[in-house]
């Protein structure tokens, strides 16, 4: 990234004890970091307090490797020691809104289309997606992994160089106001929103909420932008339907850009047709055409053609642990551990049946987290659909797999059911039960760590 000193003196209420470091920095090419352990020289260290560690901590490190300056707060600063040695200091009263800040003023400099993404499920699938069709048209700018809050998303705004032609912001929220608060940083000319699921209820409170909240992106994208809008999803649709700067996606025949969707191929990887051309997007999931086609409305209004969009999705490299398929001499593993609600469990649920085996159907399961009160009826909901995906095994771990097992139960299922509170003991008993060509889907929310248990086996 390429910084300007006069935009870190620009920060409101900076107070900077560079001495003679300015002449120095003025001449440089500037980047910043919020991590000491990776903090390259030259660097400017930017001192975040975070839920678990307060970057504050860590300024010493930061110079230790070299930073040229840091960015931190008046009440550190105040707390230093009137000896004690230290590297040239940005002093501001809050850091984080300071990043932020900056992010928004180098924003603006560049004059290019930035696309911000949000939804329930399929984000950061989606992000990928957009930004390698968007690649056969130029040089996009990205948000790394899923970076997508309010420190990540600063850090994708601070990395747009005069090389770039697109930005494409991944943007998360589990609560009311985040997703503006995220757009006056990023300023988007362009929105999609995946979809609308029961994602983060505990703090969103129903579906209803989670909408509202997500949708928070159409009401900020610009009168003269363009909103990209899932019109299969009705709660979309219901929000977008008087929308005048909208171009609509969908598998039905009132969306602009629309696909027919055809049978998975040998392997249980979905395909769609457009206009006679069948594309083959590179990963599992029928759910995922979903995505395939948002990218394929964004990479049409930018003008690539359907052959470059055919190649850009099936040549797709995504991040792991998203219905990532893992062959074993013994087994297949289906690692969809990044996180988990209701709709991407049914998702991955149906990714599995849809996968050619010889072998038995086994579905791991961690706690869904974060749906609040309705919680065991999602987690019940989840064990009374079971029947309908050809599972053979199921393997609950946490307290709330119970009420998954418990409603599997009542449906009178053939299912064979385990519920553990040890992933040890989990482990012991999947593998000594797990035969040639099974077929073995782990999935679970953040928090549970269900990774553990695809390392293990």
């Amino acid at each position: 990234m390429k910084l300007e000193l006069d935009e870190f003196m620009a920060i409101p209420d900076c107070q900077s004890h560079l001495a003679d470091a300015v002449d120095d920095l003025s001449n440089r090419t500037l980047s910043v970091s919020i991590d000491s352990r990776t903090i390259a020289a030259g660097e400017i260290y930017i001192a975040i307090e975070g839920e678990v560690h307060d970057g504050h901590d860590f300024v010493e490190d930061a110079f230790s490797k070299k930073a040229a300056a840091a960015l931190v707060s008046v009440s550190f600063f105040d707390s230093l020691d009137a000896d004690q040695s230290h590297g040239p200091l940005f002093v501001v009263p809050d850091t984080l809104a300071a990043l932020q800040h900056l992010a928004c003023s180098h924003r603006m400099k560049y004059d290019i289309p930035v696309l911000a993404l949000t939804g329930t499920n399929g984000k950061t699938t989606t992000k990928e997606m957009i930004a390698a069709v968007l690649s056969a048209k130029g040089n996009v700018c990205k948000t790394d992994g899923n970076l997508n809050n309010h420190i990540g998303l600063p850090l994708t705004m601070l990395k747009v160089e005069a090389r770039h032609d697109f930005v494409v912001a991944e943007m998360g929220t589990n609560h009311f106001g985040e997703i503006a608060s995220l757009c006056q940083i990023a300023q988007p000319g362009y929105g999609v929103v995946t979809n609308i699921g029961h994602g983060h209820t505990e703090f969103l409170q129903d579906v209803e909420g989670v909408a509202r909240a997500k949708m928070e992106l159409f009401d900020y994208v610009r009168a003269d932008g363009l909103f990209f809008a899932n019109v299969d999803d009705p709660l979309i649709r219901q929000r977008t339907e008087t929308c005048s700067n909208c171009l609509r996606y969908g598998f039905g025949e009132d969306s602009d850009v629309t696909a027919i969707q055809l049978s998975s191929d040998a392997a249980g990887y979905p395909r769609m047709q457009i206009e006679k051309v069948t594309i083959k997007p590179n990963l599992t999931g029928r759910h995922n055409l979903a995505n395939a086609l948002a990218a394929v409305a964004v990479g049409s209004h930018f003008g690539v053609d359907l052959n470059s969009l055919k190649r850009a999705l099936e040549t797709l490299a995504l991040p792991a642990k998203r219905l990532q398929l893992l062959k074993r001499d013994r087994y297949t593993i289906l690692d969809d551990t990044y996180n988990a609600n209701p709709e991407s469990t049914l998702a991955a649920l149906a990714t599995l049946r849809d996968l050619p085996t010889s072998g038995k159907r086994v579905f791991v399961m961690g706690d869904m987290l974060e749906l609040g009160p309705q919680a065991a009826f999602e987690h019940a909901a989840i064990g009374k659909a079971l029947a309908n995906y050809d599972i053979s095994l199921f393997y609950g771990l946490g307290p709330a797999t119970v009420d998954v097992i418990n409603a599997c139960t009542a449906e009178q299922s053939d299912i064979v059911a385990h519920h553990f509170d040890d992933k040890a003991a989990l482990l012991t008993s999947l593998t000594a039960a797990l035969a040639p060509d099974d077929l073995v889907l782990i999935k679970g929310s953040r928090g549970m760590k269900m990774e553990e248990i695809v390392q293990a086996l």
